[in-house]
């Protein structure tokens, strides 16, 4: 991928707020007393989803895509869910899972978007690999904008 400059793709990404899933499981939690007062959930996450037509795929800032559209039961999102306090401990294994699907994934998506070639991170080869692999993904799916298919 070397001497490949990111293009602008059209396409964007819509970040998932995860202070919101923190929020809203959070008080699940202590409401069920599976959390104290001093404890929180806490989503770790740098995920987001492209919606093309009625379809929404789930990537993250790894360049990774999921490219079966999101569903209510066999494809939904499934994002790691760790127990957290005021300590100095790092949770390594998280304590539960918060599932999006398309009924509930607008609750959860930020209001600004993000351009694809700005949401993948940029650090090596790997991650240019990953984000050639998105765009022809979407070229193939027809989600590129004409302009774009070069």
């Amino acid at each position: 991928m070397r001497g490949r400059e990111r293009m602008e793709t059209g396409i964007e990404v819509y970040p998932i707020e995860t202070e919101k899933i923190d929020e809203q499981m959070t008080k699940e939690l202590r409401k069920a007393d599976q959390l104290s007062e001093d404890e929180w959930a806490e989503c770790r996450s740098g995920e987001g989803v492209i919606i093309h037509g009625d379809d929404v795929y789930w990537l993250d800032t790894e360049g990774i895509i999921v490219t079966v559209p999101i569903d209510d039961d066999k494809n939904p999102i499934k994002l790691e869910v760790y127990k957290e306090n005021n300590t100095d401990t790092v949770r390594m294994f998280p304590s539960w899972t918060a599932k999006i699907t398309p009924s509930n994934v607008n609750e959860y998506l930020s209001d600004t978007s993000v351009p694809l070639e700005k949401f993948v991170r940029r650090f090596g080869t790997r991650l240019e690999v990953n984000f050639w692999g998105i765009v022809e993904f979407l070229r193939e799916l027809g989600a590129m904008p004409e302009e774009m298919i070069g």
